[in-house]
């Protein structure tokens, strides 16, 4: 057997013994010397190495696999004290698993074990290949995930965290069909932005993953596709002195526009004649001022709804994803593709006849005030766009807010959601800043238009949109998605 080495010349590749153990004690080749050193030089030059139990890849970022890292026999201990244990069900925008607390005390002389080889062995070992200056805190979890949880992009950076670990205790009969494959983003230089998966790791068994943590580590745990297997893991990171983080620019702010004018009879042709009863809306307007939210059903007529689902459903209507993973990845409509039908009831929603309804609707000051000027600075405004949502779909919740965050009527119309259920993901959560507790979930429902005023301290998210979505199949939709004609509207 030889490896190929930088120069594209091959040479004798050093045979290792094999990794086989019985006590929680280092695999024999990172005992070699001279293992140890080509993993070092080549960690230190980003170049790969592959060897009979090790191997190490320079991208996207740099990471290491170690293959039979403990003795079977400890591995399956690891697995059972495991087992008896109390697993917390984490949810949020980022993620769906269970996790215990920190292990670093836990009863356990298995758990306890691996924490001290961790401590007391694999982190001279790190500092030897890495060169990363590692203190001695080691925090360390056990994880579980099981039919449809994830842990979506991220970069895993957070205090002194320099090097993050996971070592897989999953069943032998774990493919890449199961899912839950450790996905590596790639990044652009100087950007720091995920562009794609390029790399996805098997969680096999008994094998431990590490990588260096910094500003462009993005990674994520895909989507655990089976049903009758779950994934557990033990992980952790490495601490040592913070590196700087490289200044982020900010991302563009979408820009504001003034309604188009008009569209009064389009409104009112297209609108449930329901909304326009005097007593109806005094009745939805004091629903609104006391919750600040409100769900209208049947807002389009029913023959106008079939009209635009199917407009939507055109297969030349073209579709571009959004991001960057870290933050959002949805659909939204390519405006230049778009049939004159879908044009005319993106711009319905943004049109003076609709502001003027939503103010009707909500007590909102949603009209121009004339000041005698012709661009007046109290001027309500909008944008808005025309969204697909499918199979691995979401937004993530963060501060940065490229959309001008202020306060702001949230505005979302949803087409061919028929029989939309809460555990597929997609529904919008509401929460304040600072805090874990949802204010607000809004499940979509078909053919009805959903409105939410937020302050500047409240941010939201769509939630993962998991594999139960795809055995929703609707008449000339066989993927399960849905539309949303989103806007969101400033006074």
């Amino acid at each position: 057997m030889s490896k190929r080495r930088k120069d594209g010349t091959s040479g004798p590749q050093v045979k290792l013994a094999k990794c086989d153990q019985t006590q929680p004690q280092l695999p024999p080749p990172l005992h070699d010397g001279e293992t140890t050193e080509k993993l070092q030089d080549a960690w230190s030059r980003s170049l790969d190495v592959e060897t009979s139990c090790v191997t190490l890849q320079a991208k996207p970022f740099r990471h290491c696999i170690i293959k039979n890292y403990l003795s079977e026999e400890f591995i399956a201990k690891l697995e059972t004290d495991l087992s008896q244990l109390s697993f917390n069900t984490k949810s949020n925008d980022l993620y769906s698993f269970k996790q215990t607390n920190d292990l670093k005390t836990a009863d356990s002389p298995s758990i306890g074990a691996f924490a001290s080889l961790l401590k007391e062995k694999m982190k001279d070992w790190l500092v030897e290949v890495t060169g990363i200056p590692l203190n001695d805190e080691v925090a360390i979890t056990s994880s579980i995930y099981e039919h449809t949880d994830t842990l979506l992009c991220h970069d895993d950076e957070l205090e002194e965290r320099r090097i993050a670990f996971i070592l897989y205790i999953t069943p032998p009969s774990w493919t890449m069909v199961d899912g839950g494959t450790l996905d590596l983003f790639s990044s652009s230089e100087g950007r720091i932005k995920p562009e794609k998966v390029v790399k996805s790791l098997l969680p096999t068994r008994n094998s431990l993953v590490f990588f260096e943590v910094t500003a462009s580590s993005f990674h994520q745990v895909a989507e655990v596709l089976a049903t009758d297997k779950r994934r557990l893991s033990m992980g952790g990171w490495f601490h040592g002195p913070p590196l700087a983080r490289p200044a982020q620019s900010p991302e563009p702010k979408v820009p504001l526009k003034p309604w188009t004018d008009g569209y009064f009879d389009m409104v009112e042709d297209w609108v449930n004649p329901l909304y326009f009863d005097d007593e109806v809306l005094a009745r939805i307007q004091q629903d609104f001022e006391d919750n600040s939210e409100i769900l209208l059903e049947d807002f389009l007529k029913e023959d106008k709804v079939q009209m635009i689902t199917t407009a939507l459903q055109a297969k030349d209507l073209k579709w571009t994803q959004t991001g960057p993973f870290n933050k959002r990845h949805y659909e939204q409509a390519d405006s230049t593709s778009m049939s004159e039908l879908v044009q005319q009831v993106a711009k319905m929603f943004q049109s003076e006849a609709m502001f003027l309804l939503l103010g009707r609707l909500t007590g909102l000051t949603l009209q121009s005030e004339d000041d005698g000027e012709e661009d007046s600075h109290g001027t309500p405004k909008c944008w808005g766009e025309v969204r697909r949502w499918r199979h691995g779909y979401y937004t993530l919740m963060h501060d940065e807010d490229p959309h001008n965050n202020d306060f702001c009527l949230d505005s979302m119309f949803y087409l061919n959601a028929l029989d939309w259920k809460s555990d597929y993901g997609g529904y919008v959560s509401y929460i304040a800043k600072g805090e874990d507790e949802e204010l607000l979930t809004v499940v979509p429902k078909d053919n009805a238009l959903a409105l939410v005023y937020r302050d500047s301290d409240t941010l939201r998210f769509v939630k993962y949109i998991n594999t139960r979505a795809t055995d929703r199949q609707t008449s000339g939709n066989q993927d399960g998605s849905f539309f949303e004609v989103y806007n969101a509207y400033y006074e």
